[in-house]
């Protein structure tokens, strides 16, 4: 973590400010903090592998506790659950390997990651539509700069999407450090992450941000009042009005609705639930599938629509924008950006089979589970597609060629970070 980011870091419990106990064992690189405890009023927290843990689990006193015996790399194990020498092991080589790709560190560390679910993120419908809400909602709030936040972020593949939005860098925030872990080092290098629960008071000062997200995790966080009061207060700086530039905007995107089932429901409210968790703005909601549709259609994405409670009612899930920028709610230009320059790659999705001098693409799904949950992306990814076999394989190697281009706007061939497969 950068040493700037006690700036805006403040305890979770008292609300004090945080600051280096350079009395304790500590390594830092100039402004770069590897290792090292953090203090306030009240607590003391560790920062692990550069990211500051901002929580008092069972996980976090162990490697509080490795931190101030001078032995990071057990902290790193603690924080990542580790307890044998064979996967520690693992741990260290994939920790100062430079060619480690996403998917090998995550099959080396044993991680889930949600039924493998995260691996396939950048194509799923929710986040193609997360994406061009973080384009469009955060590219009008951060116009005139600004920082954002992506709370309950995974393992950054959103945050990727802030980070030529985000200035400075974009914070990301969950509650496990494995996650964070790799989207530092694979998804959104480059990003600050903070290991925090959503279900506390977020660690940050009032008005560290002015924009503000939870894409595809609102309805797993219990205390969502809080949550939502919380989010309100990192944008709110005292200058909204008018006059201001700049006004902040939070957003949350696929919170289930509990009027309809979906897979992995979590404790979903119904529309208007959601509205009445804001207590000081007004939020406008819309049902997710309208959004969908706009993006699946080539655009643009209609912020100005306002959804009248029989489709809030029917769609299964919802978004939440509260901003009081008027530029927020209008039709926005699809932005294909993903934030960052990273490379052409197939879609992990696609099995590629020789056909002569052409290579057939066919698509398929991980699990039957992935498929009953996103198999909307047939609404864009073909069952089953020719290339042409040089095209391919010269992927990033010079200009797309045309008869590419479309498979890149379909998403077959995908924007991926840098050693992600």
């Amino acid at each position: 973590m950068k040493l700037s980011l006690l700036d805006i870091l403040r305890c979770p419990y008292c609300g004090g400010r945080l600051e280096l106990v350079t009395s304790m064992f500590h390594r830092r690189d100039g402004d770069e903090i590897h290792d090292a405890i953090l203090g306030c009023h009240c607590c003391i927290f560790p920062v692990v592998a550069g990211l500051a843990v901002m929580h008092l689990d069972a996980a976090a006193k162990k490697a509080c506790a490795h931190v101030e015996a001078g032995q990071p790399e057990l902290a790193r194990r603690a924080m990542f659950n580790i307890d044998d020498d064979a996967r520690a092991a693992r741990l260290d080589a994939i920790s100062t390997s430079a060619d480690v790709t996403y998917r090998e560190a995550i099959e080396a560390l044993g991680l889930n990651l949600e039924g493998g679910y995260f691996f396939y993120r950048f194509s799923d419908p929710s986040y193609v539509v997360a994406h061009q809400l973080v384009r469009a909602v955060a590219g009008t709030v951060l116009r005139g700069g600004g920082r954002a936040i992506d709370i309950c972020g995974g393992s950054g593949h959103l945050t990727r999407s802030l980070m030529d939005l985000s200035s400075p860098p974009p914070v990301i925030a969950d509650l496990f450090f494995s996650k964070m872990w790799l989207a530092r080092r694979f998804t959104a290098p480059g990003c600050e992450a903070v290991c925090c629960d959503g279900n506390a008071p977020l660690p940050f000062a009032r008005g560290a941000f002015r924009y503000a997200m939870c894409a595809d995790a609102f309805m797993f966080i219990w205390t969502k009042r809080q949550a939502v009061l919380e989010m309100l207060r990192l944008i709110d700086d005292g200058a909204d009005g008018p006059g201001h530039a700049s006004p902040g905007a939070v957003v949350i995107s696929h919170a289930h609705n509990q009027r309809v089932w979906s897979p992995s429901h979590g404790q979903p409210l119904p529309p208007e639930g959601y509205r009445d968790l804001f207590e000081t703005i007004e939020p406008r909601l819309f049902g997710e599938a309208g959004l969908f549709a706009d993006v699946v259609a080539g655009g643009p994405v209609d912020l100005a629509r306002r959804d009248p409670p029989a489709v809030l009612d029917s769609d299964p899930a919802l978004v939440c924008i509260a901003s009081r920028d008027p530029a927020v709610f209008r039709p926005h230009v699809l932005d294909p950006a993903p934030g960052m320059t990273g490379e052409l790659r197939l879609n992990p999705l696609y099995q590629a089979e020789p056909l002569g001098d052409r290579m057939r693409l066919r698509l398929q799904f991980p699990t039957e589970d992935y498929e009953q949950e996103f198999g909307a992306c047939r609404q864009y990814l073909p069952d089953e597609v020719a290339v042409d076999r040089a095209a391919l394989s010269a992927l990033g190697a010079g200009p797309l060629p045309p008869a590419m281009a479309d498979l890149v706007r379909r998403r077959v061939i995908l924007d991926l970070p840098r050693r992600y497969y």
